[in-house]
């Protein structure tokens, strides 16, 4: 079993990218991850950055993908973010998103997620799970006051209850069962100024029509810059498909 990866980061309609993504693999193990940075003065910026390089370091440092691995690299991080802070001499100037995926050889997974950047699973070209984003809209999704599909042009879409911005990683949601992968398997790790134009049809049905994760990323891509106009978000996705 092999993974096959590729991710798109681009500005959008904004001057600057906040949004950071990336992805190794080591030892028949791997991390891929894609960050949304919130805060001025590119507090946002240098947040989801740091907080994906550091994770990757950790990686690299012992690679594995157990949930242990990924508690270890996530207190890596939010050392490094704790560092962060001082650097910028504010307590709370540096935020992120943060969907972190790691994945075996072997066919074991496991992946974790703060704030709304999402984590989309797919086996048999259908979806079969979706991480639940810490917001507002969400919230009222729980509660049955709006439906899924209102989400996405909610008027307080961009309220999140929790964010990543410090060592404390115990508000990060963490998956909480065992999966087993298969040969044909995907997964789409994005920031909310992707998924805000790709509905999850529109996910299947380009993955239907490829096995390259690089033109599956493309024909969404494609879609997006058809509907986005104006100073629109930053857009970051990272597929994975499982060979």
């Amino acid at each position: 079993m092999r993974f096959k990866a590729a991710l798109v980061s681009k500005a959008g309609g904004r001057k600057a990218n906040e949004d950071f993504a990336s992805f190794s693999e080591k030892k028949g193990y791997g991390c891929y991850l894609v960050a949304d940075g919130l805060g001025g003065h590119r507090g946002g910026a240098l947040a989801s950055k740091r907080a994906c390089e550091s994770i990757i370091e950790a990686f690299h440092n012992s690679p594995g993908a157990s949930v242990n691995h990924l508690v270890r690299y996530l207190e890596y991080a939010g050392k490094a973010m704790d560092d962060l802070q001082k650097e910028l001499g504010l307590p709370d100037a540096a935020k992120t998103t943060l969907v972190v995926l790691l994945a075996s050889r072997s066919g074991k997974v496991t992946w974790a997620h703060i704030g709304d950047s999402r984590l989309y699973y797919f086996r048999k070209n259908s979806l079969a799970f979706q991480t639940k984003d810490h917001s507002l809209p969400q919230r009222l999704v729980d509660v049955g006051e709006i439906t899924p599909d209102q989400v996405r042009f909610h008027e307080d879409r961009n309220r999140l209850l929790s964010v990543f911005t410090d060592h404390d990683i115990s508000r990060f949601t963490y998956l909480n069962k065992i999966i087993s992968i298969k040969r044909g398997d995907a997964f789409l790790l994005c920031s909310d100024g992707f998924w805000d134009y790709i509905n999850e049809d529109e996910m299947v049905n380009a993955l239907k029509t490829t096995k390259k994760p690089e033109l599956w990323l493309s024909r969404m891509e494609v879609k997006l810059l058809l509907r986005a106009t104006g100073k629109y978000d930053n857009y970051t996705a990272l597929a994975v498909l499982v060979r």
